[in-house]
């Protein structure tokens, strides 16, 4: 093979390469995980278990969706003890899991929690399954004083025991929304791991497809070489 037809298949394997190692600046790597605040003190335990740091598929799947999922609940500050143990848990690939962590940031947060909120909200709407649970019972809401006079006109005017007190109420909207957070986190982080786990297999069976040319090209180059010459 001449040094024009190595030409392209090196610049290739150098794009490769260069993608990836811009992509291991954002992960947590086995060399500087005692660096990382809270689950450093866990860098000898975590160096031990090698599917840790595996590229098998096996251990990217449940990293690509637990990743994912987990990046975009509100859990801002607590992502990666959370996802040491999700990866420790499902035997995944923390560097990956650990990586999609820093998808939220203190810039980025805002707008991802209003938008899985938003999700979250019209997914409640729509079903109507994740609505705080109302407390139907009047003796809950019947807050004020027994009349033991008798007096009805001491009885506060215009009261209506099956309503609920306004800071009830309040509880009630906020649990709602909390939960319309995490529903849209949930769907939200499903759909984009379902997305990084197309990824993953269209770009492994380009991989495959590659090292199968490459093992091609070298036994090609090696028949022609070994063969005597024909004169």
């Amino acid at each position: 093979m001449s040094d024009d037809d190595h030409h392209p298949h090196q610049r290739e394997r150098f794009a490769r390469i260069r993608r990836v190692k811009f992509l291991l600046r954002f992960m947590p790597r086995r060399a500087v995980f005692h660096k990382y605040p809270l689950v450093g003190r866990f860098a000898a335990i975590a160096r031990k278990r090698s599917y840790l740091w595996s590229f098998k598929t096996a251990h990217i799947r449940p990293s690509l969706y637990a990743g994912s999922i987990l990046s975009l609940l509100p859990f801002l500050g607590m992502q990666l003890p959370i996802a040491l143990i999700l990866a420790l848990l499902l035997r995944a690939n923390f560097m990956v899991l650990g990586g999609l962590q820093f998808i939220t940031s203190p810039v980025t947060a805002v707008p991802i929690y209003y938008g899985t909120y938003q999700l979250g909200k019209a997914v409640i709407s729509l079903s109507g399954f994740g609505h705080s649970i109302e407390v139907t019972d009047e003796t809950a809401f019947n807050l004020s004083p027994v009349n033991t006079t008798g007096d009805v006109g001491e009885a506060e005017s215009g009261s209506n025991p099956a309503t609920p007190p306004a800071e009830l109420r309040w509880n009630q909207r906020l649990g709602t929304r909390i939960n319309a957070l995490l529903l849209g986190g949930l769907i939200g982080g499903t759909i984009l791991g379902a997305f990084l786990d197309l990824l993953w297999r269209i770009g492994a069976r380009q991989a495959a497809a590659h090292r199968r040319k490459v093992l091609a090209r070298k036994a090609a180059s090696s028949s022609t070489e070994s063969s005597p010459d024909s004169l």
